[in-house]
């Protein structure tokens, strides 16, 4: 009897378990895809006319004596994507500017002897959630502009 008991009682927990529904094997497929667009928007950004980009380490000459080398992201505060800030934060990169090391704030323009520089675009986003799996953080590519 007491093995019946036990066998009815595994069954019925088998049973229990197929009316689950199936657990979702990429639950963060929609964060996935927003990253996704977001990059692919971001991108296109980095790609605009006017706009130079670069990846730290690496030089992009805007004309006129005016090249830039990003060296390091010194602070990156700026509000998430998908959190409600009640401040926007900054992104600040330490660079070479024309060979002289300086620091650019995102958004706002640096006045140099070979003209103004913009730190206009910066790749990736920030998020407070990021998956793992199919969408990795990408290399930070920041966009330059020649200020007016």
């Amino acid at each position: 009897m007491r093995a019946f008991l036990i066998a009815a009682l595994a069954l019925a927990g088998c049973a229990h378990a197929a009316d689950a529904p199936a657990p979702q094997t990429r639950p963060s497929s929609q964060l996935d895809q927003d990253i996704r667009a977001e990059n692919e928007r971001l991108d296109r950004e980095l790609s605009a006319d006017g706009v130079f980009a670069a990846g730290i380490g690496q030089t992009v000459d805007l004309g006129g004596g005016l090249v830039v080398r990003p060296l390091a992201v010194i602070e990156d505060s700026r509000c998430p994507v998908d959190v409600t800030c009640v401040w926007a934060g900054r992104l600040v990169l330490r660079a070479n500017v024309s060979g002289v090391e300086r620091e650019l704030m995102f958004g706002q323009q640096l006045e140099t002897p070979n003209g103004a520089l913009v730190l206009a675009v910066a790749r990736p986003a920030p998020r407070h959630t990021w998956p793992e799996g199919e969408a990795p953080r990408p290399p930070y590519r920041f966009g330059f502009r020649r200020g007016g």
